[in-house]
């Protein structure tokens, strides 16, 4: 029988009699018909399982200072021992009292139960943690490609016919894709959204919404090639919109058989902000993990949410757990309860009280997933989703106080959220509002019938599941304790000695050479397959989410940014915090709803206020400890993998261009609690589009804001004092003026002085003010590198050098003098020019170059640290730009010892040259000719010589003859290599 929907149902205290007869009416009719989705097979092992009691192995008292030691070295204990037949290893048991936990705590392993008696975990530090964090590994497909699903399939269907039925048996786990094609995108209207940059912000592109249903074959039949699953799929697949392929996958990387029980979870904070947030954001997170429980916990005083379970977790089942006064800004993405990102997931009898968005499933949670008996008092904002096509989620005699339960199109909101749900249903709920509005080929019910309190029940009730409760009665047997091995030790820091030898950036004995990268700074989106596309940024956020392009994993990254080729880092604060400003708008934010990831700023937040995006004003004279932890963390995985952290102070995007540069600005004189004596509102120009606060900004006349610039660098190199590979310098797109320059060094001057140590020092400044300062010998002996990117030889042989005292940025002075997006080259010549007649002036201060299109060779050959090159470790290919990792891995692999000691030389007539001082290494760049000509004589028996082109990026030997010069191999640009043979 066809199913009858009806949306925008509401039932509300305040409804007339007539109105409630008229909706029950309405419902019972539409109860006549069946329900597409059987929700039954959500929970522990699929539902209708009481939760088992799992033996003590290891009991863990409280200790007085952190206990965060004692409890995860038991955890690895119970790693260390073998799994017993009933698939556990064991529990830790943490008796009566407080226990403090600075760092959070892992279960990475499968069959570890973590319990408490009275037990109560308080997360201490400032850190954005979460307490605990239990995930294992990616399952991963074992055949490279799917077997395409052949006819239809409704939602609620449990039946698939295949292609072909390889690899598969009964038993076998199987991932199922149904992907966002273009079609299904445009047939819900999903990439239609008008703005600015729609495109990046709201349209759903192909492929970032795909479903993916992890299911178990239970039958087969192969007359018909038709497959059985555990668990329905939960919207329809069809041929019209790509259909769905099946791949047998691997579970064994899976965490399995984990519970996290009896105990009260609490994070510090400042008692003095009420919307503190740089303490734990978290409590309980699980990823990669499938068969586990979290049941009778107490959550006070998260930032974010008291139970996230990610993507990639399957049959979970949440009860008894309470989620009580959260600390935090009010504002999007804080103060969720319980949210469901992954499938088969049974949250029952939960409350959350204070919550903005109680109840939620996630982006394209695959479902099935049921919130059963759930309640939440003060709530202040939706339940439902916030993000996009949560397929079959059920919200059974759910209890909403003061919030709204939406299964609908959000359009716009969460930056293009559009259809938020998809054949789920609100059964016997109560809210200030229930939503349900039916997406084209799917639909989402708001249904209530006396006789049928619970529909989860009815539906287990028919599979004849004897316990519906789930409430645990089962002990399993103790297993024989053995003595546990030691505790494991935590990795220790490496110390790493990093220099600059003859202008050469040096690190473990080698010069450092490569490529150049930079984090991105305004882009972002939280749905995984679009966020890895728009760049990375250490000190970006998205809370509950790991991964790139959201709050990146620090060593992932690092090894990532290594592995490309690259060895200068650039950091720099992004533009704006909230997503909702990248439609370049300048008004202030209606409401707190802010859209994540966030771009954190290196200044605190305040807890006081109402800035221009909603949330709390920042104070300009504390400083945000996540955003300065994160730099630090990533400047060490830098060292570790021989990168150099180029930290910019300041974006000085803030105070020119596009208007909304400056709207949510710290220093914003509406966004600070400190009289920073800036206008309002801002003296925004050409309409309202463009702002010039250059000036203003870098008034050192101005006492306050000379102090709040003076604590900030202070700041900033206390926070990064310690680690030798970063160097500093003023700002990001910084063109003057030179007083700021001056007190800038000034500053780090005095803070030399009174901390004892040096730091690096990068000036990244206009021709004249870095001519100014290098003649300054006060101030020139505290830069340690030049940074030239801001002015160029041009191809005609003129000097293209703006110099704007900052009141334009660099990229607007170069394209009012070559027009939009227009890079000018210049020549090899030119590029040597520029690089050599500085090294010439500062032989031992590093020179960073641009290489005005030709590459790396004319830098390095004029005795130049670095080239900005192309960022080879970027999602997108790359377009135009140059790719010169061949010649960066020939430097690396021939003169990562010996080039620190070759300086350009000038014996050669047709080619540049590098040596060291005795000619035992020479390396010799020839543009053209036939022939390159020695520096000095070469014995051939005693020497080998190495061609490289720079075309293909190819070597082959040189065959050396006692001569006055060589042969090149072809007229066309060569490298050759000279060594003694030694």
């Amino acid at each position: 029988m066809t199913p009858l929907f009806f949306s925008k149902i509401v039932l509300k205290p305040q409804n007339s009699r007539l109105a409630l007869f008229i909706a029950t009416a309405v419902f019972a009719h539409a109860l006549q018909a069946e329900t597409a989705i059987d929700f039954s097979c959500v929970g522990y092992q699929g539902g209708g399982v009481a939760l088992p009691l799992v033996p003590t192995i290891i009991t863990v008292e409280p200790v007085a200072e952190n206990a965060a030691a004692a409890i995860q070295s038991a955890i690895n204990q119970i790693a260390q021992r073998p799994v017993d037949t009933t698939g556990f290893r064991g529990t830790v048991l943490l008796k009566p009292g407080r226990y403090a936990i600075a760092t959070p705590l892992h279960i990475t392993t499968s069959g570890i139960v973590l319990r408490g008696e009275k037990a109560i975990l308080v997360a201490t530090s400032q850190s954005r943690q979460t307490l605990v964090q239990v995930s294992g590994n990616p399952s991963a497909p074992l055949t490279s490609l799917g077997i395409n699903v052949t006819t239809d399939a409704q939602a609620g269907s449990r039946t698939l016919s295949l292609a072909n039925l390889d690899g598969l048996a009964v038993g076998t786990p199987i991932t199922i894709r149904r992907p966002s094609t273009k079609e299904w995108i445009q047939s819900l209207a999903m990439n239609q959204f008008k703005g600015t940059f729609a495109d990046l912000r709201l349209n759903w592109l192909p492929g970032s919404r795909d479903l993916i249903w992890n299911r178990t074959i239970t039958s087969i039949d192969p007359a018909t090639r038709t497959v059985t699953l555990d668990a329905p799929i939960t919207t329809a697949i069809e041929a019209r919109f790509g259909g769905a392929t099946v791949q047998p996958i691997s579970t064994t990387s899976l965490l399995q058989n984990i519970g996290i029980e009896n105990l009260t979870l609490e994070s510090e904070f400042d008692p003095a902000n009420p919307c503190d947030e740089e303490h734990a954001w978290i409590a309980i997170q699980l990823d990669h993990v499938e068969n586990a429980w979290v049941r009778d916990i107490t959550t006070r005083h998260f930032v974010s949410a008291a139970v996230w379970l990610g993507t990639d977790t399957r049959m979970i089942t949440v009860q008894d757990c309470h989620s009580e006064s959260p600390i935090g800004e009010d504002a999007g993405w804080r103060r969720f309860g319980f949210y469901a990102g992954g499938q088969q997931i049974l949250a029952q009898r939960c409350s959350a009280d204070q919550a903005r968005q109680p109840f939620l499933a996630g982006l394209c949670a695959a479902g099935p997933n049921v919130f059963l008996d759930c309640s939440a008092t003060h709530t202040t904002g939706d339940s439902g989703s916030i993000e996009s096509w949560a397929s079959g989620t059920l919200f059974d005699n759910v209890k909403i106080e003061g919030g709204r339960l939406i299964l609908g199109n959000l359009g716009t909101q969460w930056q293009g959220a559009g259809w938020n749900a998809a054949n789920s249903i609100a059964w016997n709920c109560t809210a200030e509002k229930i939503i349900a509005e039916n997406p084209p080929g799917a639909t989402n019910q708001n249904l209530s019938n006396s006789t049928k309190p619970s529909l989860y029940r009815a539906q287990l009730a028919a599979r004849k599941t004897a316990n519906t409760r789930l409430i645990p009665t089962t002990e399993i047997p103790k297993s024989p304790i053995g003595n546990p091995p030691p505790s494991l030790a935590a990795p220790t820091s490496i110390a790493i000695p990093f220099g600059i030898a003859n202008g050469r950036f040096t690190a473990r004995g080698k010069i450092l050479f490569g490529g150049a990268t930079s984090n991105a700074w305004w882009k972002g989106q939280t749905v995984p397959a679009r966020a890895e596309q728009l760049g990375w940024s250490a000190t970006r956020w998205a809370p509950g989410r790991t991964g790139p392009g959201l709050t990146e994993d620090l060593p992932s990254l690092a090894e990532k940014l290594a592995s490309s080729g690259n060895t200068l880092v650039q950091v720099w604060p992004g533009l704006w915090y909230d997503r909702r400003r990248d439609a370049h708008v300048t008004t202030s934010q209606p409401d707190a709803e802010a859209w994540a990831p966030f771009y954190e700023s290196p200044w605190a937040r305040s807890g006081q206020g109402r800035a221009a995006d909603g949330l709390s004003k920042y104070d300009l004279s504390k400083f945000n400890p996540w955003y300065w932890d994160r730099l630090r963390e990533f400047a060490t995985e830098c060292a570790r993998r021989d990168m150099i952290l180029y930290h910019h102070f300041y974006n000085h995007h803030n105070l020119v261009e596009a208007a909304a540069h400056w709207a949510e600005f710290p220093w914003r004189s509406a966004n600070c609690l400190q009289e920073t004596g800036f206008p309002e509102p801002p003296p925004f120009t050409n309409n309202g589009s463009h702002i010039a606060l250059v000036a203003e900004f870098y008034d050192i006349s101005n006492p306050v804001r000379r102090e709040l610039h003076r604590l900030f660098i202070w700041h900033g190199l206390d926070a990064l004092g310690d680690q030798p590979n970063v160097i500093h310098t003023l700002a990001f797109q910084f063109a003057g003026p030179l007083t700021f320059q001056q007190f800038f060094l000034d500053t780090v001057a005095e803070w030399q002085c009174a901390r004892g140590k040096k730091a690096r020092i990068v000036l990244n400044t206009s021709k004249t003010n870095t001519d100014a300062i290098l003649s300054d010998p006060k101030r020139a002996p505290l830069i340690d590198a030049i940074d030239q990117r801001y002015w160029q030889y041009l191809a005609n042989g003129s000097l293209f050098a703006p110099h704007s005292d900052g009141k334009t940025a660099f990229r607007e002075d170069r394209t009012e003098a070559f027009g939009k997006d227009l890079i000018p080259n210049g020549t090899p010549a030119l590029v040597y020019k520029q690089v050599r007649e500085y090294h010439d002036r500062f032989p031992e201060k590093a020179i960073i170059a641009g290489h005005a299109g030709q590459g790396p060779i004319p830098i390095l050959m004029a005795g130049g640290a670095l080239p900005l090159l192309a960022d080879y470790s970027a999602a997108q290919p790359l377009k135009n730009d140059r790719d010169d990792r061949a010649f960066i891995s020939f430097i690396r692999g021939h003169l990562a010892v010996d080039l620190a000691q070759m300086q350009p030389v000038n014996g050669s007539t047709d080619a540049w040259c590098l040596s060291d001082h005795e000619g035992k290494n020479r390396l010799y760049y020839s543009p053209t000719g036939a022939q390159i000509a020695y520096d000095r004589p070469i014995d051939p028996k005693e020497s080998s010589g190495l061609w490289f082109d720079p075309k293909t990026g190819t070597t082959q030997p040189a065959e050396l003859k006692e001569t006055s010069t060589i042969t090149k191999p072809s007229a066309e640009p060569w490298l050759l290599l000279l060594q003694l043979n030694h």
